[in-house]
Formats: C-alpha cells, structure tokens, sequence
C-alpha cells in the first residue's frame, strides 16, 4: 500500500513536467548571419555604435528636423522628427494632435539615420509617407533608471505597415500595404524565390525590402515571412553591439 501511495506522489509530481512541456517546434529556430570581417563598416553597424553627441551632431548635418524629447526611459537618445527623411514622412496614423504626445513616435537617433537612408529608397519609387504602428513602446514602469533597452522599448526599432505614393495627376493616391500585397512564405528568406502575389505592387514592395537590406541599413529586419505576429508590417531595427543580422 505504502509502494503504491508513493508510487501515486510521484506519478502527481511529474505530470506538470510533461504537460508543459513545449514541443521543440515551438523553439527559437531563426537563423542569424553572421556577417563578414568589414561589418563595421555597414550603415546598420555604424549607426548602431554611435554615442549620443555624434549621432544628434549627425542628424543636425544631415539638416534633418528634430526635437530632442527630455526623457524615454531605456532610449539613448530620444528624438521627435519635426519633418521628412529623404523626402519621405514617417508616421503613425493617429490624430496630428495625439501625435505630438504618442510615445510611439519617439526613436533613439541613430534608428533615424538609418531610416534616413531607407527614406531615399522610398522616394526613388515615388512614396511620399511610411505608416508605422509603432517605434517606441515604453519599457516597464519598473524599467532600471539609465539602462539602456533594444528593439521597441530602445526605440530602435519601428513597424512600417503601409507606404503611400504622391498623388497622380487625378489626385488619386496609391498605395501598397504589407498585409495586402506580401503573402508569407513562413521561414523563408524574402528577397529568394518568387514573389507573391505576381503583381506589380508586391515586385515593388520586395524591391524596397531587398534594396534597404542589400545595403545592410537595418540589422534586423523582419517579414510576414517571419511570423503570424509580423503578417502586417515590416520591423527595421538597429541593434547595437552585434556581428550578425537576422533578415526574415
């Protein structure tokens, strides 16, 4: 009977380990690059490894209007853009008013250099505004006064969802928006293999992808390909201190 009493406590004991388990295909399994011995040198990198004064002395040569926003916490260097980058608005699509206050239009400086540079790639096809669910999204209140974050709450990283292109000669304006016009390929690399749907706007929405990521501006970018999560938008995001690159 004793045997039997025991045998029962342990068979209770084991059952949280088995049934919470997670089944290794529910793991990590994105790959990251590693990249070559002239990483430094890539916009991403660069970018990445500036300290705030060089990055905010980059921004004011670039003639790029900012304002510098007097606390984020884990942002290095917090700005608000006061303007286009290359000619493109980046935005979100909250009231003009909301705007102004919406942490979610906060970045750290450098992620603004970087999307300088992908600005330029957007108005060479014609987009005139990058709509964005988000860049910064503020780390916990119990977040460490003065430690730095990465990603979202870093605001060094944003979601772009939809690109609107200058009016035609009707006023009309086109536009291409990820979830439309991207249909996911879930783990597979986005600028291989054919593009889906086979129209005009998805070849120009890979376009702009494949060229921002040819030019390495962004060390992690993310497609629909990637995840459920990431079905409608693109993440571009600097991360600082790294050698490698994740692109999916």
């Amino acid at each position: 009977m004793l045997r039997s009493a025991a045998a029962l406590v342990l068979g209770v004991l084991l059952i949280p380990a088995v049934t919470f388990a997670k089944p290794a295909k529910h793991r990590p399994k994105k790959p990251r690059t590693t990249e070559s011995a002239e990483w430094a040198k890539t916009p991403s990198a660069k970018y990445g490894a500036l300290s705030k004064a060089a990055c905010l002395t980059e921004l004011k040569q670039r003639k790029i209007a900012f304002s510098e926003v007097s606390a984020a916490a884990g942002v290095l260097a917090p700005v608000r853009l006061k303007g286009p980058l290359s000619g493109v608005v980046f935005r979100t699509e909250a009231p003009e008013a909301e705007r102004q206050k919406s942490p979610h239009e906060v970045y750290d400086c450098r992620l603004v250099l970087a999307l300088h540079d992908f600005g330029a790639i957007l108005k060479a096809k014609g987009v005139e505004e990058a709509i964005l669910f988000s860049a910064w999204r503020p780390p916990p209140k119990s977040w460490p006064t003065g430690k730095l974050a990465t990603r979202h709450p870093g605001a060094l990283a944003a979601d772009i969802r939809r690109l609107i292109f200058a009016p035609d000669d009707q006023h009309r304006r086109a536009d291409l928006v990820v979830e439309r016009d991207w249909t996911p390929k879930r783990d597979t690399p986005p600028c291989s293999g054919d593009v889906s749907p086979d129209t005009k706007d998805a070849k120009t929405l890979r376009s702009i992808f494949c060229e921002a990521d040819e030019k390495r501006l962004f060390t992690v970018m993310l497609s629909p390909n990637y995840d459920s999560a990431h079905a409608n938008h693109f993440h571009l995001e600097v991360t600082p201190g790294v050698k490698w690159r994740l692109v999916l």
